[in-house]
């Protein structure tokens, strides 16, 4: 699963990494301890109007996806995450599988080994950027104004991470990120790539143990994705 991330990269480096034509406002500050429901930066390429080129937008959404058919933005969350193997089927994902797809970049992400009652958290990244796997859509607050939120697809994990958690977020390659935000490809289609892609991917990261303090949303600073001391 995925539910905790970080993303401390700047925003200009943001827009040239993903070739961003126009950046929204109010894009969330640098975090090291990122948790549902607070905003997160999004990557989306809408299907254009009419005859305009298509725009690729770095913009702010809910982390917790909440479609426009609910009745409360309280529905976001139990919708940060999204299994990927039942999202093209699910009423709350389906729609946004077949022509709502997002980026969702993040330095990395934490997550907890549990032996027994004892719980490690791990840091796992790469050496760049990555960008996991997003659903978005819109919802019409009760003041008239249109809420922005997405979701984090997820797949059983692979490789050293399988020793951490059964689950884990997709993450998509830099080959593939113009197609899985292309909404005129087939969603389940993309998302069949992003998933058989996934196990090399991942193969790529690496992780190491950081402190217990990540279980604290109130944590934040570069030292929380410090490795944990030895013992």
């Amino acid at each position: 699963m995925c539910g905790r991330y970080v993303l401390a990269t700047p925003t200009p480096d943001l827009v040239a990494l993903f070739e961003i034509d126009e950046a929204g406002a109010d894009l969330p500050e640098p975090s090291w301890n990122i948790p549902p429901t607070t905003q997160v930066p999004i990557v989306v390429e809408p299907r254009p109007r009419d005859d305009a080129p298509p725009a690729r937008r770095l913009e702010s959404a809910r982390w917790g996806l909440v479609p426009a058919w609910a009745d409360d933005v309280s529905v976001g969350q139990r919708a940060f995450n999204a299994r990927s193997e039942t999202a093209a089927s699910k009423p709350m994902f389906r729609d946004a599988v077949r022509e709502r797809r997002a980026l969702v970049p993040a330095d990395g992400w934490y997550e907890w080994r549990r032996a027994g009652d004892e719980k490690t958290p791990f840091y796992i990244h790469g050496d760049a950027p990555i960008a996991f796997a997003g659903l978005y859509a819109w919802w019409k607050q009760p003041d008239g104004t249109w809420l922005l939120s997405t979701s984090i697809l997820t797949a059983a994990s692979a490789g050293q991470l399988a020793g951490i958690h059964e689950r884990m977020p997709l993450v998509v390659s830099p080959e593939l990120r113009d197609a899985w935000l292309d909404p005129t490809e087939d969603g389940e289609a993309a998302l069949e790539a992003v998933v058989a892609e996934a196990p090399d991917v991942v193969a790529s990261l690496a992780l190491h143990p950081v402190d217990r303090r990540v279980g604290s949303v109130r944590e934040q600073g570069p030292d929380l994705i410090a490795p944990a001391p030895t013992e």
